[in-house]
């Protein structure tokens, strides 16, 4: 801002209440003919109290006196196009924000020569103010030992034609337009074009790579169109400056914005505060911690004394941000002292800026008092005004979140965290700059090399770096993942020939959409892992990671030793109490494991809001490379992509690998209907016929669907393997595989099980284990329910005595739990559901996982998530429900398995086997029990196949299979040989071995 511009808002805004109104306004203009006139900074009043609703009016109605010749409008609209880009900026409407500073830099491509109207013979050489702002300032002195420059209010532009080019119009056509002088407030004009340059960067990001308009910008500016050896070149110098930044050239942008923050190294201008708050921002980019707290401050010197109050609020932000980081035990003195600054008066924006900002630093500090304190002064500034509803009030609500959590209220925390990620959602750069590249790249304006580059960076992990600097942005982008940009990503790869990476590209994505269903986009999740997962499965710097969080909060530690005491004790006594005096033990240690964990899930919501890092450990991230060093040698993965444009696979082993894509996506769910029907899953637990069972028209069906799947498959292919993981994604989730027959070689066909071991993994990455060995189990719980909806207490008894020696130290569960499962549970190596899930629906982690204590607080599958990190290694769900068996009638896109899935595992389980469809008799238990009985003596995927073998040839006990109906003279098949009681269980499983010796 120029010295005008301070003089002309206190000026204008004396005559605030006058022009309220359309009419005052144009009165005030009367008589102004400077561009732009008085009523521009009218706007500045409301702009730095936050209400940005009434700045964004006074521009609107004064963009209308902007000077428009027969070439349209000049620059002095440039500052109404900035201006009104500012309140659209803080209120968070990027989109609306990006067309206003677009428009601002088209108008100075349009008329790149404007400085060269400028008449300079009457303008005085530049000298030092006689009132220097900077002298109320008491967080100061600056460094830098500058002055503070006086600007002309005003430069003379010539505007209109020479004698000679109006002669020209008369002759060849045109517009007469006669010389004249208009007054222009040049270092206005010059201030709001490098505002707009620089928020054009914050807002493309990445982006401005590949932005043409950036291009034509640097095209214009390197034209150095201004008066020769005049400190007008300076401005346009600056300009340039952060043009090459948004266009990532940093080798040409630091220097130039260095060399022109001065007026020939002596006198700051308009534009100082604004280069060196970005240079303070490619400086953090950089690592350089200690420059960018340096230009950080120094920004905010050359911002008060030009009246820059928006600019210096940002500096105090950014500055905030940078000292945790690398001074986190220290608080602020900048922000301590600008806190009791007296001169905050109207400028709200400055004031609750600056309040947030100590408050997250008296929070990082343990002071929670002064905190709230900081936090209700801003809240007061942010009263009567639009500050809470944009940019800023996110930060409020976000650090608001921060000190309930610290005071250990959760339910205050959690409003206030939604309502921080509900603004940030909007106002998040990221999210912007991934919709912008979306309609970049559908409207051909990127190379597919651009664009892949571009969504590796928008489409990241969350790095170090991340959640140091904005954590709330962090956690609201991994909270909306944009699908289309995922699956754009994936394509991009494809397109470039690099089959490969779009393997790992499709497991960063299931990653993503798994996060994405977490509280805080799993960032609880990856530091629960950090600090609670085993020590040999952590690598040197998460194991660095743990140190350091156990050391900065050692409340965590203290509390998992105690909670690892607590389980200790609570596996000295029975799974199911056997007296009122056990009940008693139980319940208390549980209570007390209850507190233990709610200190620690405490703590961990305030952690997981700060700063620190923490790497997602599960599900692991792999290349394809490192995936294919892992495989065993006689190991095929088959892992799928299901996507908008079609359905894609890929087959690999550690030699080799192939990728097609499924043509005809609408035959294949037709063709998977069709088999389901060909089953007889026609109604959730409704009855199979007998003649159902007896035809086998299944077989061409699943043969039909095989080939549409893997359509070169050849008979002998796998003959060089002994084991298939399938990674299945969408509706592809229910396609029993094993039950889908191939040709044998012979004419005949053959089941896939019958050729080679099968099972399943979510992800490639969790295709081979992270644990080496399968422990053997301590305590195997068995929930004896009623597997069918109608089932008799002796049936459930004679379930359970089929079911319990297959497993070790098995315990039945029958009664009502001393407390939660999901606390309970944390001592089980083995779960075994025997009980017809009817609450699945409760997605994605609603539903009761033990079911016993179903409806209770804690039996959600969510609940066994909190800290010590801990699932039951095994655990079988025969009486799961899914869309497959209603054959897909009311859709299905494979949701409830996958979260069920990545919801055990991410405790730590390594087997799951659930029911694709509630066959809900004595096959499903004696699958169960034939699995079980053998994985501690084999991988999981041969104890499945020798199961599913054993009930094919076993006889059928129809006296227990209640959904099995018998109608007239029709006798029930003599064998199980049907796949309804044999395909109806899955088996996701990581792969681990058995362990060859008890554990010490």
């Amino acid at each position: 801002m120029t010295s005008r511009h301070a003089s002309g808002w206190l000026t204008a805004f004396v005559l605030f209440l006058a022009v309220m109104t359309p009419a005052g306004a144009l009165c005030a203009q009367r008589g102004d003919a400077s561009k732009p006139n008085n009523s521009f900074f009218l706007g500045l009043g409301p702009l730095y109290a936050g209400e940005y609703s009434q700045a964004l009016e006074f521009y609107d109605r004064g963009a209308s006196t902007a000077l428009v010749t027969a070439n349209g409008r000049w620059v002095d609209s440039i500052c109404y196009a900035t201006m009104k880009g500012e309140c659209y900026y803080q209120m968070g409407a990027n989109a609306k924000a990006l067309e206003q500073y677009n428009a601002a830099v088209l108008l100075y491509i349009q008329h790149s020569d404007w400085l060269m109207r400028i008449s300079t013979d009457t303008v005085l050489a530049i000298g030092p103010v006689t009132n220097d702002r900077r002298a109320s300032i008491t967080w100061g002195p600056s460094a830098r030992t500058t002055a503070i420059g006086k600007f002309p209010d005003t430069m003379l532009s010539l505007q209109g034609n020479s004698a000679a080019e109006n002669k020209r119009v008369v002759n060849q056509g045109g517009t007469l337009m006669a010389q004249q002088y208009h007054p222009v407030r040049v270092t206005e004009i010059a201030r709001c074009l490098a505002l707009a340059i620089s928020r054009r960067r914050q807002l493309l990001g990445p982006m401005g790579e590949s932005d043409p308009l950036n291009k034509n910008l640097i095209t214009a500016l390197q034209r150095r169109s201004a008066p020769p050896n005049h400190w007008l070149g300076v401005f346009v110098e600056m300009q340039l400056g952060l043009a090459y930044a948004t266009a990532g050239k940093l080798q040409e942008a630091i220097p130039a914005i260095q060399r022109n923050l001065t007026i020939g190294g002596q006198y700051d201008h308009p534009l100082t505060a604004i280069g060196l708050i970005e240079l303070g921002r490619l400086a953090l980019e950089q690592k350089n911690l200690e420059a960018a707290e340096t230009y950080f401050t120094e920004a905010t010197f050359p911002a008060i004394a030009f009246d820059q109050y928006d600019v210096a609020a940002e500096a105090f932000v950014e500055l905030g941000s940078v000292q945790l980081v690398s001074k986190p035990k220290f608080i602020s003195k900048q922000l301590v002292t600008a806190a009791a600054w007296r001169n905050f008066g109207k400028y709200d924006v400055l004031k609750a800026s600056v309040m947030i900002a100590l408050a997250e630093h008296y929070s990082s500090n343990g002071d929670v008092v002064k905190a709230g304190a900081a936090l209700n002064e801003a809240r007061r500034a942010m009263t009567r005004n639009d500050i809470s509803k944009g940019r800023l009030g996110a930060r409020y609500a976000y650090q608001l979140a921060l000190m309930e959590y610290q005071r250990g209220n959760l339910i205050a925390g959690s409003a206030a965290l939604r309502d921080a990620v509900a603004i940030q959602r909007n106002a998040s750069p990221r999210i912007f700059q991934t919709i912008l590249t979306n309609e970049w790249f559908a409207a051909g304006a990127l190379t597919e090399r651009s664009a892949q580059l571009l969504y590796d960076n928008l489409l990241r992990e969350p790095t170090d770096s991340d959640w140091a600097t904005d954590p709330l942005d962090t956690i609201t982008y991994q909270l909306n993942p944009n699908g289309v940009a995922l699956e754009r990503w994936f394509y991009s790869a494809l397109e470039r020939k690099q089959p490969e990476l779009a393997l790992e590209i499709a497991d960063r994505i299931r990653r993503i959409r798994y996060f994405a269903t977490l509280p805080l986009g799993g960032r609880e999740m990856a530091l629960r892992w950090i600090l609670n997962s085993p020590e040999t499965s952590l690598s040197t710097d998460a194991r660095l990671q743990r140190q350091d969080l156990l050391t900065k909060y050692p409340i965590l530690k203290t509390s998992l030793d105690r909670a690892a005491e607590i389980q200790k004790a609570l596996k000295q006594l029975p799974a199911q109490a056997v007296d009122k005096d056990q009940f008693f033990d139980q319940e208390k240690l549980l209570q007390e494991l209850a507190q233990t964990t709610s200190v620690m899930e405490t703590k961990l919501g305030e952690v997981a809001l700060r700063r620190d890092r923490s790497s997602f450990l599960f599900p692991p991230l792999m290349t394809t490379k490192e995936l294919r060093e892992r495989l065993p040698e006689k190991q095929v993965v088959l892992a799928f992509f299901n996507s908008s444009g079609g359905v894609f696979a890929f087959l690999f082993t550690k030699q080799d690998y192939v990728y097609w894509k499924v043509e005809n996506p609408a035959a294949l769910k037709k063709e998977t209907v069709e088999l389901f029907r060909s089953l007889g899953l026609l109604k959730k637990d409704g009855p199979i016929d007998v003649d159902t069972l007896e035809d086998d028209a299944w077989k061409a069906n699943s043969a039909k669907l095989l080939t549409t799947l893997m359509p070169t498959l050849k008979p002998t292919f796998f003959d060089d393997y002994e084991e298939l993981v399938i990674v299945p994604d969408g509706p592809l989730w229910y396609v029993p595989f094993e039950m889908l027959h191939m040709e044998d070689g012979a004419g005949g066909s053959i089941a896939l099980t019958e050729k080679i071991r099968i099972r399943y993994a979510p992800l490639a990455s969790l295709s081979v284990p992270e644990v080496n060995q399968r422990r053997r189990p301590l305590l195997s719980a068995i929930v004896s329910g009623r597997l069918y909806v109608r089932d008799e207490p002796e049936t459930t008894d004679y379930y359970y005595q089929q079911l319990s020696p297959a497993f070790a130290n098995s315990a039945r569960l029958d009664k009502k739990t001393p407390g939660p499962t999901s606390l309970l549970g944390k001592t089980w190596d083995n779960l075994v559901v025997m009980d017809d899930m009817e609450d699945i629906e409760n997605l994605p982690y609603g539903w009761s996982l033990a079911q016993i204590d179903k409806g209770k607080p804690g039996s959600e599958l969510g609940s066994w998530f909190p800290l010590p990190l801990a699932t039951p290694q095994a655990v079988y769900l025969p009486g799961f429900h899914t869309a497959a068996e209603e054959s897909l009638k009311r859709g299905g896109n494979g949701d409830e398995i996958f979260s069920a899935v990545m919801g055990t595992f991410s405790g730590g389980t390594q087997t799951l086997a659930l029911s694709r469809w509630h066959s809900a008799g004595d096959a499903a238990i004696r699958m169960t029990a034939g699995i079980g009985a053998r994985i501690e003596g084999m991988p999981a995927s041969q104890a499945w196949q020798e199961a599913i073998a054993e009930i094919r040839d076993s006889p059928l006990d129809i006296a227990h299979e209640p959904r099995v109906r018998v109608l007239g003279e029709l006798k029930p098949p003599a064998k199980a040989s049907h796949p309804f009681f044999w395909a109806d269980m899955m088996l996701i499983d990581t792969g681990i071995v058995p362990i060859d010796e008890d554990l010490p």
